[in-house]
Protein backbone atom coordinates (compact mmCIF):
# COMPACT_ATOMS: atom_id res chain seq x y z
CA UNK A 1 0.00 0.00 0.00
CA UNK A 2 1.32 3.56 -0.61
CA UNK A 3 2.78 4.90 2.20
CA UNK A 4 3.19 1.75 3.87
CA UNK A 5 6.99 1.91 3.75
CA UNK A 6 7.25 -2.07 2.45
CA UNK A 7 10.45 -2.14 0.46
CA UNK A 8 10.22 -2.69 -3.38
CA UNK A 9 10.20 -6.50 -3.77
CA UNK A 10 13.59 -7.72 -5.56
CA UNK A 11 14.00 -8.56 -9.90
CA UNK A 12 15.95 -10.07 -11.71
CA UNK A 13 18.57 -8.08 -13.36
CA UNK A 14 20.77 -9.14 -16.34
CA UNK A 15 24.57 -7.48 -16.34
CA UNK A 16 27.79 -7.30 -18.12
CA UNK A 17 30.07 -5.15 -16.43
CA UNK A 18 33.07 -5.21 -19.16
CA UNK A 19 32.61 -3.57 -22.02
CA UNK A 20 34.97 -1.41 -23.69
CA UNK A 21 34.41 2.19 -25.87
CA UNK A 22 35.67 2.60 -29.48
CA UNK A 23 35.63 5.99 -29.92
CA UNK A 24 34.94 8.72 -27.24
CA UNK A 25 35.18 12.72 -26.79
CA UNK A 26 34.96 15.74 -28.78
CA UNK A 27 35.88 16.42 -31.36
CA UNK A 28 36.58 12.80 -31.46
CA UNK A 29 39.20 10.38 -30.98
CA UNK A 30 40.07 6.51 -30.67
CA UNK A 31 39.74 5.14 -27.32
CA UNK A 32 40.60 1.09 -27.62
CA UNK A 33 42.40 0.51 -31.09
CA UNK A 34 40.97 -2.75 -30.98
CA UNK A 35 37.50 -2.26 -30.42
CA UNK A 36 34.89 -0.97 -33.47
CA UNK A 37 34.60 2.81 -33.66
CA UNK A 38 30.90 2.46 -33.48
CA UNK A 39 31.51 1.56 -29.94
CA UNK A 40 30.10 4.97 -28.43
CA UNK A 41 28.48 5.27 -25.14
CA UNK A 42 25.51 6.27 -27.04
CA UNK A 43 25.65 3.53 -29.07
CA UNK A 44 26.59 0.91 -26.20
CA UNK A 45 23.30 2.54 -24.10
CA UNK A 46 20.85 1.54 -26.48
CA UNK A 47 22.66 -1.59 -27.50
CA UNK A 48 22.52 -3.02 -24.17
CA UNK A 49 19.23 -1.70 -23.24
CA UNK A 50 17.13 -1.83 -25.97
CA UNK A 51 18.59 -5.17 -27.91
CA UNK A 52 20.16 -6.81 -25.17
CA UNK A 53 17.29 -6.54 -22.23
CA UNK A 54 20.15 -5.89 -19.55
CA UNK A 55 19.94 -3.64 -16.75
CA UNK A 56 23.61 -3.06 -15.83
CA UNK A 57 26.38 -2.13 -18.00
CA UNK A 58 29.91 -1.76 -17.18
CA UNK A 59 31.89 0.94 -19.74
CA UNK A 60 35.52 0.60 -18.32
CA UNK A 61 37.30 3.06 -20.68
CA UNK A 62 34.98 5.83 -18.63
CA UNK A 63 37.59 7.43 -17.19
CA UNK A 64 40.00 8.41 -20.24
CA UNK A 65 39.58 12.40 -21.06
CA UNK A 66 36.98 11.48 -24.25
CA UNK A 67 34.43 9.49 -22.12
CA UNK A 68 34.35 12.21 -19.48
CA UNK A 69 33.49 14.32 -22.10
CA UNK A 70 30.74 12.45 -23.34
CA UNK A 71 29.37 11.48 -19.73
CA UNK A 72 29.15 15.24 -18.73
CA UNK A 73 27.43 16.00 -22.19
CA UNK A 74 24.91 12.98 -21.54
CA UNK A 75 24.12 14.14 -18.17
CA UNK A 76 23.24 18.25 -19.37
CA UNK A 77 21.32 16.61 -22.29
CA UNK A 78 19.39 14.63 -19.27
CA UNK A 79 20.04 11.70 -21.24
CA UNK A 80 21.02 9.94 -18.18
CA UNK A 81 20.63 11.14 -14.38
CA UNK A 82 22.60 10.13 -11.65
CA UNK A 83 21.09 7.19 -9.39
CA UNK A 84 20.41 8.06 -5.57
CA UNK A 85 22.03 4.32 -5.38
CA UNK A 86 24.91 4.57 -7.82
CA UNK A 87 24.86 4.81 -11.78
CA UNK A 88 23.21 6.19 -14.50
CA UNK A 89 20.21 5.76 -15.50
CA UNK A 90 19.38 5.49 -18.92
CA UNK A 91 15.68 4.78 -18.65
CA UNK A 92 15.51 1.28 -17.04
CA UNK A 93 19.36 0.52 -18.11
CA UNK A 94 21.75 1.58 -15.44
CA UNK A 95 25.72 2.48 -16.43
CA UNK A 96 28.03 1.59 -14.23
CA UNK A 97 31.26 4.08 -15.02
CA UNK A 98 34.70 2.45 -14.62
CA UNK A 99 38.06 1.63 -15.75
CA UNK A 100 40.37 -1.02 -16.73
CA UNK A 101 44.26 -0.45 -15.94
CA UNK A 102 47.25 -2.26 -16.50
CA UNK A 103 50.04 -3.18 -13.52
CA UNK A 104 53.10 -4.69 -13.86
CA UNK A 105 53.45 -7.52 -11.08
CA UNK A 106 57.13 -9.02 -11.73
CA UNK A 107 57.22 -8.17 -14.73
CA UNK A 108 54.25 -9.36 -16.00
CA UNK A 109 51.33 -6.90 -17.24
CA UNK A 110 48.14 -7.53 -14.98
CA UNK A 111 44.31 -6.18 -16.11
CA UNK A 112 42.05 -4.74 -13.16
CA UNK A 113 38.50 -3.38 -13.29
CA UNK A 114 37.62 -0.25 -11.29
CA UNK A 115 34.07 0.36 -10.79
CA UNK A 116 32.27 3.77 -9.41
CA UNK A 117 29.30 4.81 -7.91
CA UNK A 118 29.31 7.95 -9.85
CA UNK A 119 30.86 10.82 -11.64
CA UNK A 120 32.64 12.38 -8.54
CA UNK A 121 34.50 9.21 -7.95
CA UNK A 122 35.21 8.47 -11.49
CA UNK A 123 36.39 11.89 -12.26
CA UNK A 124 38.93 12.08 -8.83
CA UNK A 125 40.41 8.63 -9.78
CA UNK A 126 40.95 9.92 -13.45
CA UNK A 127 42.91 12.64 -11.73
CA UNK A 128 45.27 10.51 -9.26
CA UNK A 129 45.87 8.22 -12.50
CA UNK A 130 46.90 11.18 -14.74
CA UNK A 131 50.50 11.59 -13.55
CA UNK A 132 50.74 7.61 -13.80
CA UNK A 133 50.10 7.26 -17.47
CA UNK A 134 50.99 8.73 -20.94
CA UNK A 135 47.91 9.04 -22.48
CA UNK A 136 44.98 9.67 -20.69
CA UNK A 137 42.47 9.53 -23.81
CA UNK A 138 42.98 5.57 -24.40
CA UNK A 139 42.62 2.28 -22.94
CA UNK A 140 43.81 0.39 -21.56
CA UNK A 141 45.44 2.90 -18.95
CA UNK A 142 48.72 1.47 -18.40
CA UNK A 143 50.03 2.67 -14.96
CA UNK A 144 54.32 3.53 -14.60
CA UNK A 145 55.21 2.65 -11.10
CA UNK A 146 52.15 1.85 -9.78
CA UNK A 147 50.99 -1.70 -7.92
CA UNK A 148 48.01 -3.65 -8.09
CA UNK A 149 48.43 -2.60 -4.13
CA UNK A 150 47.77 1.21 -4.97
CA UNK A 151 45.14 1.00 -7.19
CA UNK A 152 43.02 -0.84 -4.95
CA UNK A 153 44.01 1.48 -1.90
CA UNK A 154 43.03 4.45 -4.63
CA UNK A 155 39.91 3.20 -5.65
CA UNK A 156 38.26 2.52 -2.59
CA UNK A 157 39.59 5.93 -1.11
CA UNK A 158 37.38 7.27 -4.04
CA UNK A 159 34.59 5.15 -3.16
CA UNK A 160 35.34 2.56 -6.05
CA UNK A 161 35.85 -1.33 -5.96
CA UNK A 162 38.16 -3.86 -7.61
CA UNK A 163 37.86 -6.68 -9.86
CA UNK A 164 40.44 -8.35 -11.29
CA UNK A 165 39.82 -9.02 -14.91
CA UNK A 166 39.84 -12.35 -16.79
CA UNK A 167 41.69 -13.93 -14.33
CA UNK A 168 42.99 -16.43 -16.04
CA UNK A 169 44.12 -15.79 -19.26
CA UNK A 170 47.39 -15.78 -20.85
CA UNK A 171 48.05 -12.17 -20.75
CA UNK A 172 47.54 -9.36 -18.61
CA UNK A 173 45.94 -11.40 -15.92
CA UNK A 174 46.19 -11.68 -11.96
CA UNK A 175 46.78 -15.58 -12.06
CA UNK A 176 49.34 -15.05 -15.72
CA UNK A 177 51.56 -13.15 -13.20
CA UNK A 178 51.10 -15.02 -10.20
CA UNK A 179 50.19 -18.80 -9.07
CA UNK A 180 47.72 -17.25 -6.67
CA UNK A 181 46.14 -13.78 -6.09
CA UNK A 182 47.38 -12.79 -2.94
CA UNK A 183 50.99 -12.55 -4.34
CA UNK A 184 49.31 -9.61 -6.17
CA UNK A 185 46.61 -8.44 -4.18
CA UNK A 186 47.51 -8.18 -0.20
CA UNK A 187 44.27 -9.90 1.57
CA UNK A 188 44.20 -6.95 3.87
CA UNK A 189 42.82 -4.88 0.61
CA UNK A 190 40.33 -7.71 -0.23
CA UNK A 191 37.17 -6.11 0.92
CA UNK A 192 37.41 -3.49 -1.71
CA UNK A 193 37.70 -6.75 -3.98
CA UNK A 194 34.61 -7.78 -4.25
CA UNK A 195 34.98 -10.83 -7.00
CA UNK A 196 36.84 -11.86 -9.32
CA UNK A 197 36.30 -11.93 -13.18
CA UNK A 198 36.95 -15.48 -14.90
CA UNK A 199 36.83 -14.72 -18.33
CA UNK A 200 36.34 -16.53 -21.70
CA UNK A 201 38.23 -19.52 -21.12
CA UNK A 202 37.11 -20.75 -17.83
CA UNK A 203 33.72 -21.76 -15.50
CA UNK A 204 32.70 -21.85 -12.11
CA UNK A 205 33.86 -25.29 -11.86
CA UNK A 206 37.28 -25.46 -13.43
CA UNK A 207 38.15 -21.63 -11.37
CA UNK A 208 36.92 -23.69 -8.05
CA UNK A 209 39.56 -25.89 -8.38
CA UNK A 210 41.79 -23.23 -7.12
CA UNK A 211 41.17 -23.23 -2.95
CA UNK A 212 42.49 -19.41 -2.84
CA UNK A 213 39.18 -18.71 -4.91
CA UNK A 214 36.51 -19.75 -2.67
CA UNK A 215 37.07 -16.39 -0.97
CA UNK A 216 35.62 -14.94 -3.84
CA UNK A 217 32.18 -14.67 -5.88
CA UNK A 218 32.88 -14.85 -9.59
CA UNK A 219 31.35 -12.55 -12.21
CA UNK A 220 31.08 -13.82 -15.84
CA UNK A 221 31.17 -10.58 -18.57
CA UNK A 222 31.80 -10.46 -21.94
CA UNK A 223 34.74 -8.25 -22.28
CA UNK A 224 32.64 -6.91 -25.46
CA UNK A 225 35.30 -5.06 -28.36
CA UNK A 226 32.34 -4.47 -30.83
CA UNK A 227 28.43 -3.87 -30.37
CA UNK A 228 27.10 -6.97 -31.19
CA UNK A 229 29.64 -8.72 -28.30
CA UNK A 230 27.99 -7.34 -25.58
CA UNK A 231 26.41 -9.84 -23.50
CA UNK A 232 27.95 -12.26 -24.77
CA UNK A 233 28.40 -13.44 -21.04
CA UNK A 234 26.53 -11.77 -18.35
CA UNK A 235 25.18 -12.27 -14.73
CA UNK A 236 21.48 -12.72 -13.55
CA UNK A 237 21.04 -10.77 -10.51
CA UNK A 238 18.22 -10.59 -7.80
CA UNK A 239 18.19 -6.77 -7.51
CA UNK A 240 15.81 -4.49 -5.95
CA UNK A 241 16.91 -1.81 -8.52
CA UNK A 242 19.67 -1.98 -11.13
CA UNK A 243 22.40 0.37 -9.20
CA UNK A 244 26.12 0.29 -8.45
CA UNK A 245 25.18 -0.21 -4.21
CA UNK A 246 22.47 -2.93 -5.22
CA UNK A 247 25.03 -4.56 -7.54
CA UNK A 248 27.17 -4.85 -4.13
CA UNK A 249 24.72 -5.99 -2.52
CA UNK A 250 24.47 -8.91 -4.87
CA UNK A 251 28.23 -9.93 -4.25
CA UNK A 252 28.14 -9.85 -1.00
CA UNK A 253 25.42 -11.54 -0.71
CA UNK A 254 23.84 -9.00 1.41
CA UNK A 255 20.00 -8.26 2.25
CA UNK A 256 18.81 -11.09 0.16
CA UNK A 257 20.29 -9.98 -3.07
CA UNK A 258 22.79 -12.37 -4.76
CA UNK A 259 24.08 -13.87 -8.22
CA UNK A 260 21.42 -16.20 -9.33
CA UNK A 261 23.56 -17.66 -12.18
CA UNK A 262 26.54 -16.88 -14.30
CA UNK A 263 25.89 -17.05 -18.48
CA UNK A 264 29.00 -18.07 -20.24
CA UNK A 265 30.72 -19.86 -23.13
CA UNK A 266 31.55 -23.36 -22.90
CA UNK A 267 35.28 -22.77 -21.37
CA UNK A 268 36.14 -24.57 -24.27
CA UNK A 269 35.41 -22.26 -27.18
CA UNK A 270 37.61 -19.89 -25.42
CA UNK A 271 40.63 -18.90 -27.19
CA UNK A 272 42.95 -19.71 -24.87
CA UNK A 273 41.44 -22.69 -23.11
CA UNK A 274 44.61 -24.96 -24.42
CA UNK A 275 48.25 -25.33 -24.46
CA UNK A 276 49.12 -23.45 -27.57
CA UNK A 277 53.02 -24.26 -28.91
CA UNK A 278 53.77 -20.88 -31.17
CA UNK A 279 56.59 -22.91 -33.19
CA UNK A 280 54.19 -25.83 -33.87
CA UNK A 281 51.38 -23.63 -34.81
CA UNK A 282 48.63 -25.94 -33.28
CA UNK A 283 47.16 -27.09 -30.04
CA UNK A 284 48.93 -29.46 -27.41
CA UNK A 285 46.92 -32.11 -26.97
CA UNK A 286 47.11 -34.47 -23.74
CA UNK A 287 46.37 -34.00 -20.16
CA UNK A 288 46.14 -31.27 -17.91
CA UNK A 289 48.29 -29.85 -16.94
CA UNK A 290 50.01 -29.52 -20.27
CA UNK A 291 53.18 -27.13 -19.73
CA UNK A 292 55.69 -27.67 -22.82
CA UNK A 293 55.46 -28.63 -26.45
CA UNK A 294 56.01 -32.36 -26.39
CA UNK A 295 57.84 -32.39 -29.83
CA UNK A 296 60.59 -29.97 -28.34
CA UNK A 297 60.11 -28.45 -24.97
CA UNK A 298 62.64 -25.67 -26.05
CA UNK A 299 59.09 -24.60 -27.88
CA UNK A 300 57.65 -21.19 -27.43
CA UNK A 301 53.94 -21.82 -25.52
CA UNK A 302 50.67 -20.22 -24.81
CA UNK A 303 49.73 -21.90 -21.60
CA UNK A 304 46.17 -22.70 -21.37
CA UNK A 305 43.85 -21.55 -19.03
CA UNK A 306 42.57 -25.54 -18.70
CA UNK A 307 46.30 -26.42 -18.11
CA UNK A 308 47.16 -23.21 -16.18
CA UNK A 309 44.31 -24.15 -13.43
CA UNK A 310 45.56 -27.61 -13.15
CA UNK A 311 48.74 -26.72 -12.10
CA UNK A 312 48.08 -24.04 -9.91
CA UNK A 313 45.40 -26.04 -8.02
CA UNK A 314 48.34 -28.91 -7.04
CA UNK A 315 50.43 -25.49 -6.22
CA UNK A 316 47.59 -24.29 -3.91
CA UNK A 317 46.92 -27.51 -2.22
CA UNK A 318 47.89 -27.19 1.28
CA UNK A 319 48.62 -23.27 0.84
CA UNK A 320 45.11 -22.27 1.27
CA UNK A 321 42.08 -23.07 3.54
CA UNK A 322 39.21 -23.60 1.28
CA UNK A 323 35.97 -21.70 2.43
CA UNK A 324 32.47 -23.25 2.53
CA UNK A 325 30.77 -21.46 -0.37
CA UNK A 326 27.67 -22.12 -2.20
CA UNK A 327 28.22 -21.03 -5.89
CA UNK A 328 25.44 -20.03 -8.19
CA UNK A 329 24.99 -22.26 -11.44
CA UNK A 330 27.24 -21.50 -14.15
CA UNK A 331 25.11 -22.00 -17.43
CA UNK A 332 27.21 -22.80 -20.41
CA UNK A 333 25.39 -20.73 -23.14
CA UNK A 334 26.14 -20.06 -26.44
CA UNK A 335 24.93 -16.95 -27.20
CA UNK A 336 22.66 -16.15 -30.59
CA UNK A 337 24.93 -14.95 -32.35
CA UNK A 338 27.09 -18.06 -32.77
CA UNK A 339 24.05 -19.86 -33.70
CA UNK A 340 24.84 -21.53 -36.62
CA UNK A 341 22.38 -20.66 -39.90
CA UNK A 342 20.87 -17.54 -37.42
CA UNK A 343 21.69 -15.05 -39.81
CA UNK A 344 20.85 -11.04 -39.27
CA UNK A 345 17.26 -11.41 -40.96
CA UNK A 346 16.70 -14.27 -38.58
CA UNK A 347 18.02 -11.87 -35.66
CA UNK A 348 15.92 -9.72 -36.78
CA UNK A 349 12.53 -11.57 -36.89
CA UNK A 350 13.01 -13.10 -33.06
CA UNK A 351 14.11 -9.66 -32.06
CA UNK A 352 10.60 -8.35 -33.42
CA UNK A 353 8.96 -11.05 -31.97
CA UNK A 354 10.44 -11.18 -28.39
CA UNK A 355 11.89 -7.87 -28.15
CA UNK A 356 15.04 -8.33 -26.87
CA UNK A 357 17.91 -11.70 -26.82
CA UNK A 358 17.28 -11.76 -22.88
CA UNK A 359 13.70 -12.39 -23.80
CA UNK A 360 14.52 -14.79 -26.39
CA UNK A 361 16.85 -17.00 -24.18
CA UNK A 362 15.09 -16.80 -21.42
CA UNK A 363 11.61 -16.44 -21.89
CA UNK A 364 10.93 -17.36 -25.29
CA UNK A 365 9.05 -20.85 -25.74
CA UNK A 366 10.11 -23.64 -28.40
CA UNK A 367 6.94 -23.31 -29.91
CA UNK A 368 6.63 -19.59 -30.06
CA UNK A 369 10.55 -19.78 -31.43
CA UNK A 370 9.46 -22.43 -34.29
CA UNK A 371 6.55 -19.71 -35.22
CA UNK A 372 9.03 -17.35 -36.15
CA UNK A 373 11.89 -18.90 -37.14
CA UNK A 374 10.84 -22.20 -38.42
CA UNK A 375 11.58 -25.61 -36.74
CA UNK A 376 15.58 -26.18 -37.25
CA UNK A 377 16.49 -23.10 -36.19
CA UNK A 378 14.07 -22.64 -32.94
CA UNK A 379 15.92 -25.93 -32.10
CA UNK A 380 19.24 -24.70 -32.42
CA UNK A 381 18.35 -21.61 -30.34
CA UNK A 382 17.27 -24.16 -27.46
CA UNK A 383 20.52 -26.20 -27.53
CA UNK A 384 22.25 -22.81 -27.78
CA UNK A 385 20.72 -21.57 -24.22
CA UNK A 386 21.41 -25.00 -22.95
CA UNK A 387 25.45 -25.18 -24.10
CA UNK A 388 24.07 -28.63 -25.84
CA UNK A 389 25.59 -27.76 -29.40
CA UNK A 390 28.56 -29.62 -30.29
CA UNK A 391 32.03 -27.50 -29.74
CA UNK A 392 35.83 -27.85 -30.37
CA UNK A 393 38.06 -26.65 -27.84
CA UNK A 394 40.07 -23.26 -28.84
CA UNK A 395 43.81 -22.18 -28.03
CA UNK A 396 46.70 -20.10 -28.63
CA UNK A 397 44.47 -16.95 -29.77
CA UNK A 398 41.97 -18.74 -31.95
CA UNK A 399 38.60 -19.21 -30.61
CA UNK A 400 36.81 -22.45 -30.30
CA UNK A 401 34.29 -23.50 -32.92
CA UNK A 402 30.39 -24.59 -32.70
CA UNK A 403 28.32 -27.10 -34.60
CA UNK A 404 24.92 -27.71 -35.31
CA UNK A 405 25.27 -31.62 -34.23
CA UNK A 406 23.30 -32.14 -31.29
Amino acid sequence: MPGSGAAEPLQVVYADLHVHLGWAGDPGGGVKIAAARDLTLANILAEARDRKGLGLVGVIDAATSGALQDLERLLAQGLVAERPGGGLAYGGLTLIPGAEVEVVHRGKPVHLLCYFGGLDGLRAFAEWQAPRVRNRHLSTQRHHGTTAADVVEAVADRGGVVIPAHIFTPHKATLAAAPAVSEVIPPELWASVPAVELGLSADTALADELPELSRFPFVTNSDAHSLGRIGREYNQLLLREPSFDEWLLALREEGGRRILANFGLDPRLGKYHRTFCEDCGRKVEGDPPVLRCPVDPGHRVVLGVLDRIRHYAAWQQGRFVRAERVRPPYVHQVPLSFVPGLGRKGMARLLAAFGTEMAVLHAAEEADLVAVVGERLARLVVLARQGRLAIESGGGGIYGRVSAAD
